[in-house]
């Protein structure tokens, strides 16, 4: 049916082809004939649109002449008008005041006098009140920040309390550990290390160590000798001694072995049965206690390693650092054969002519004790000790910052304080400002000067009045001109229009055929065009044809192996075809074994415990992410806690320096746009409280802006803390005012906080920097070439 309704289609393209061809050829005749009729036409006006060139030219030259001498008695005509007014004023204010004199203007000048002197008074008491306002806020600022480096301390003191308190833990529960085996004390690994050393066969002699284990003070010897004793020894009382180098490597192997956390120290030296003579190189004194008098030794090899190693015999244990100077400095008092002496435990001190003093830190354990339950008792005795300084700590930090909070109270009520009284002086200023400016505007009235005046206005207008009557005759000249020439311009132009009448139709004509042939020729290629479609749908068609034949036969051929007759149904073949491969599924479900009933309950029984498990681990998961959510948003209030405190420190701090300056200004932190905004305002307080304070920081001069920018890091360190802080080329800008205080400043804040390195560096001249024990100058010299 569609290879029959395209051929139908095709004569009618044909006819449509033809007809258009001919209408196409007919008007390209027609528009040739008119085109040579407008050309003969427009060869007889070229002489005439010359000649109306010209008269427009000449008409258009004229009429321009004559609207500036319009436009010249216009303005005359209004600077007559202006000056009349002004003659008019004057002559009425000149009879006002010859009638009235000036005691109108007296009675205002004494009221405004008086106010200015009153408000002024104003200014002046509120200043005084701001000044003190403003040094009492200084010293609040610095007792904050005294308070805040106090709690910063006493944090620092309660962690290392704490670390302390918990070392000695560990080392009381090591000992409780090794029960009544006194080799605990030197490590919870030591007795194991001293089993494997007896049960190794391969050593030649046995080694000999802890050495502190051999080693104990006699009886009777007080606790800060004992201590100081065990503070000499040190290390050497965890070595170990062997005879020969062959043990010093297999106690070596030994120490690798048992993967020791620190290795002790192996001495290796030939075992004797004899002591060291001691009595040539021993303290002759009687002064002081010797340590080595205190020491009771058995093993003659332990004993010969501690006089080597440890020196106790020439070292003195003084009790006072006042004893110690006064002996020890000077070189006649000392005992002979002095190495140094050990002062309270706390310092060692070194004799003339090289006397000096160290300071030393106690970490005696009392591993000289007597037995393991005094030890253990000491340890428990300095752990509740460390404990209770831990507390301690902990309440001064209360108190500190419970004195910080009461200072940042009363800082901010100082600062609403000082801006309120900022904000009257400001306001009071603005009033003054305007009672001068009214002052300075008003002046007692000048007959005589406004008499001048009059005279003046007559003068000009005289001279206006001429100049206008000049300029109205120059206007009608040139007026009557330009119409002259409009007329025979206009006379020329209504002549060549009758001409180009003649033309319009044929041109209209001429429109008419081009547009007609464009349309005859776009239709015929519409018709071809449709031609071709037809003809490529035909034969589209007819092959399709032929495919279906082909496909029917192949499935009329199958359908015939399931049924001879055919069955008329209404359902579509995707339909069907869904049915018959849901048939075969369901045959071969159907053929298969079916698994048995005890089977599928237990894969019931175990899927729904796997579901069970699930659930519950979503419900968990689900409380944790409810749980961390709150976290969050308390972790996210914390935040914005810390960073306003820091904002509002941070502003503090910037306020305070350009203090010292005098200056005005404040950071205005915008957290939800991410900006902050540098407000400064360089005149003096008195000056700028009439000012507005807002002022753009562009505005600045380039000392100004340098200074500004030296006073926002100085505040922003404050807050970041950074250990070193450098500063490179911040005056170069400066003019020497602003150089000198801004030296001073950063100077004076560099030595008030020495926990932190500070280097500046200047291109300028540092001669007049004074210099000190905290501040050095370091000048590099170009190298000569």
């Amino acid at each position: 049916k569609k290879v029959e309704v395209e051929n139908r289609k095709l004569p009618l393209c044909e006819r449509n082809i033809e007809k258009n061809g001919d209408e196409e050829k007919n008007m390209r005749e027609r528009k040739k004939e008119v085109e040579g009729e407008i050309q003969s036409i427009a060869k007889n006006q070229e002489g005439d649109e010359t000649k109306l060139r010209e008269l427009k030219q000449e008409f258009t030259t004229k009429n321009e002449i004559a609207k500036a001498s319009r436009k010249a008695v216009n303005i005359l005509k209004r600077n007559q008008e202006t000056i009349e007014k002004e003659k008019t004023a004057l002559s009425e204010e000149i009879e006002r005041l010859r009638a009235t004199g000036t005691a109108e203007y007296e009675e205002k000048h004494r009221v405004r006098v008086e106010q200015i002197r009153k408000t002024e008074e104003m200014v002046a008491a509120l200043g005084a009140q701001s000044e003190t306002s403003s040094n009492h806020l200084n010293h609040l600022q610095a007792n904050s920040r005294e308070t805040e480096v106090r709690v910063m301390q006493l944090k620092a003191d309660k962690q290392r309390e704490r670390g302390k308190a918990m070392k000695t833990q560990q080392e009381l529960e090591a000992l409780k550990k090794g029960g009544k085996n006194k080799l605990a004390a030197f490590g919870p690994w030591m007795p194991k290390v001293v089993a494997e050393i007896n049960k190794n066969k391969k050593f030649r002699s046995p080694p000999i160590g802890p050495l502190g284990a051999h080693i104990n003070v006699k009886e009777g010897t007080s606790e800060n000798i004992a201590r100081a004793i065990e503070g000499e020894l040190g290390g050497l009382m965890h070595s170990f001694l062997v005879s020969c180098s062959q043990d010093q490597k297999e106690l070596f192997n030994l120490f690798s072995k048992l993967g020791l956390p620190q290795k002790p120290s192996i001495f290796t030296c030939p075992f004797t049965e004899s002591r060291h003579d001691i009595q040539t190189k021993r303290v002759d004194t009687d002064m002081f206690p010797v340590l080595i008098d205190y020491v009771d030794i058995e093993d003659s090899n332990v004993f010969n390693r501690v006089v080597d190693s440890g020196s106790l015999e020439r070292i003195l244990f003084i009790p006072t650092t006042g004893e110690a100077e006064s002996v020890l400095s000077k070189p006649e008092l000392i005992p002979t054969n002095t190495l140094h002496a050990t002062v309270a435990n706390s310092y060692q001190y070194y004799p003339a002519p090289n006397y000096r003093s160290y300071y030393k830190e106690d970490r005696s354990r009392g591993l000289l004790k007597a037995n393991i339950e005094e030890l253990v008792e000491q340890y428990k005795q300095q752990l509740a000790q460390e404990e209770l300084q831990e507390r301690e700590v902990e309440k001064l930090i209360k108190q500190a910052n419970e004195e910080r909070m009461n200072h940042m109270k009363q800082i901010d009520a100082e600062e609403r304080k000082l801006k309120l009284v900022r904000d009257k002086i400001r306001v009071k200023n603005n009033e003054i400002l305007n009672l001068k400016n009214e002052e300075e505007n008003e002046a007692p009235p000048d007959i005589s000067a406004l008499e001048d005046d009059l005279d003046s206005r007559k003068e000009s207008l005289d001279v206006v009045v001429t100049k206008l009557d000049e300029e109205n005759v120059k206007c009608i000249t040139n007026t009557e001109t330009a119409q002259a020439a409009k007329n025979a311009f206009t006379e020329a132009d209504q002549s060549n229009a009758a001409r180009r009448e003649g033309v319009e139709p044929l041109s209209g004509e001429l429109e008419q055929l081009e547009n007609g042939i464009k349309k005859a020729k776009r239709d015929k290629e519409h018709y071809m065009t449709k031609r071709d479609e037809y003809k490529e749908k035909i034969t589209k068609y007819e092959k399709e044809v032929e495919e279906k034949e082909e496909r029917l036969e192949e499935l009329v051929e199958k359908a015939k192996y399931w049924s001879e007759e055919r069955i008329q149904s209404r359902k579509k073949v995707d339909s069907l075809k869904r049915e018959v491969v849901k048939m075969e599924e369901s045959l071969k479900q159907q053929e298969e074994t079916q698994e048995p009933r005890d089977l599928v309950t237990q894969k019931f029984d175990s899927l729904s415990k796997v579901y069970e498990r699930a659930r519950a681990q979503v419900k968990y998961m689900d409380e944790t992410v409810t749980f961390l959510e709150s976290m969050l948003l308390q972790r996210k209030h914390g935040f914005k806690i810390i960073r306003n405190t820091t904002s509002k420190n941070i502003n503090r701090n910037f306020t305070t320096q350009l203090n010292a300056r005098k200056y005005i200004g404040k950071l205005e932190f915008d957290h939800h746009a991410h900006t902050l905004t540098i407000i400064v305002n360089p005149d003096s307080k008195a000056a700028a409280a009439a000012l507005d304070l807002k002022r753009d920081i562009r505005s600045l001069s380039g000392g100004e802006k340098s200074y500004s920018s030296v006073s926002l890091i100085l505040a922003l360190w404050n807050a970041m803390t950074p250990p070193f802080r450098v500063l490179d080329e911040f005056d170069v800008f400066m003019d020497a005012v602003n150089r000198r205080v801004s030296l001073d400043n950063i100077i004076n804040y560099a030595s008030d906080d020495r926990k932190f390195q500070f280097i500046f560096l200047t291109p300028l001249n540092t001669d007049n920097i004074g210099i000190s024990n905290d501040l050095k100058i370091i000048k590099l010299y170009k190298r000569a070439s």
